[in-house]
């Protein structure tokens, strides 16, 4: 694969994509090919098929390939909520006298967190939610660091383990593909850090992610998860409770949803939404089942907030805005408006500032592509050089 591309895989609750891309102009994207593929998909107690899962990652990655001239050795994958747990550890290191910053004390902090952390299970990535030096003054960004003399270095940290089970099934199949290098992202980092601005995650910021079978939400600070977790309810769930409430097939129930709207106050019960082939059903029952199905999620968000952050509500904690992605809030007009009122806290879609990809359907697969983008960069020789010396990189 030429230097300035990158492949990614994209794992969602029901569907993987490849895509193999690089860094256009003015934060846009080459892409050089990508291919999405149905599976059955994952809820919290693992993959509901793995064999699906393999076929589906088997297919997309081979149409792609043999429409791509060049050599593919590494991927990057990105890891859902689902299967990912984070540790957060408060850590200081001191040296015997003061030292300017470089690189490798902040790798000595990592690596020294992680060792009196003492997780099992492997460790895929780290970051921090914020650095501070002998004043206690916060820096968000390690850039800030280099070159400042101190005697102690703190950091607020982030580890971020991937279950045994997604990362045997993605890494051997990938394998087996010709991947010689597999790499894993977080998936909620890479949309959290993508998708929102530093500004908004100099103070706790939170993203829900609604999916097809699964949604997660993660609370932001820096460039870390300070807690996420991840609830079996999305999209899919309320297609099929429109399929069992109105007696529809799948694919009616998809046109009913896709032109549902639950925005908006009550609706006169006269009022009937008409199929193809003349078949009626109320809207109000729509809406009502469509509602059903978005409280579930706004149920265990609150419970989720409540679990965490029942002592924050006086402290402004409550004001700060809800940001929201992911196809299922694509999928369903007014959801945004709707997760608002049941959570009384103010809301915002989020998805990337891009031509055609402009959609919460396109977030996770763009926050991976441009988090991978930068890694690549990260992992070459003159950057490497550049910041054995401490040198400051933008």
């Amino acid at each position: 694969m030429s230097n300035e591309s990158v492949a990614v895989l994209d794992i969602r609750s029901y569907e993987v994509t490849f895509l193999i891309g690089a860094k256009g102009v003015n934060g846009t994207f080459v892409f050089r090919g990508s291919r999405s593929e149905k599976y059955e998909g994952y809820s919290s107690d693992g993959f509901l098929d793995a064999a699906s899962f393999r076929r589906a990652v088997i297919s997309a990655v081979t149409s792609v390939s043999q429409n791509y001239e060049g050599t593919i050795k590494e991927i990057y994958v990105g890891v859902p909520t689902a299967f990912t747990k984070v540790y957060t550890k408060g850590h200081t290191i001191s040296f015997p006298s003061k030292r300017k910053i470089s690189v490798q004390e902040i790798d000595a902090l990592y690596e020294s967190g992680l060792n009196e952390l003492l997780a099992p299970g492997r460790c895929i990535r780290r970051s921090d939610m914020y650095f501070a030096l002998g004043d206690n003054r916060k820096y968000f960004n390690a850039s800030e660091l280099c070159g400042i003399p101190t005697a102690s270095l703190k950091g607020a940290l982030c580890y971020y383990f991937v279950s045994d089970e997604f990362y045997d099934a993605a890494d051997s199949v990938l394998k087996e593909l010709g991947f010689e290098n597999v790499h894993f992202i977080p998936q909620s980092l890479s949309e959290a850090n993508y998708l929102l601005s530093e500004k908004m995650r100099e103070g706790y910021a939170f993203l829900l992610d609604m999916g097809f079978l699964s949604s997660s939400v993660s609370v932001v600070y820096g460039n870390g998860i300070v807690h996420e977790e991840s609830f079996d309810c999305g999209l899919g769930y309320i297609l099929v409770s429109l399929m069992q409430g109105l007696g529809v097939d799948y694919e009616t129930a998809e046109e009913i949803l896709s032109s549902a709207n639950v925005s908006g106050g009550a609706v006169s019960k006269d009022l009937m939404w008409t199929d193809g082939s003349g078949a009626a059903y109320s809207v109000r029952e729509i809406n009502e089942i469509v509602k059903y199905g978005l409280d579930e999620l706004c149920e265990s968000v609150d419970k989720f907030f409540e679990k965490y952050y029942r002592d924050k509500s006086t402290m402004g904690f409550a004001a700060n805005p809800l940001s929201v992605t992911g196809e299922g809030i694509g999928g369903i007009k007014g959801a945004a408006e709707h997760i608002s009122k049941r959570l009384s806290r103010m809301t915002e879609i989020v998805c990337p500032d891009l031509p055609y990809y402009d959609k919460p359907l396109f977030s996770s697969r763009i926050a991976l592509l441009a988090t991978a983008l930068s890694d690549k960069k990260k992992s070459g020789l003159l950057y490497k050089i550049f910041n054995i010396f401490g040198g400051k990189n933008k």
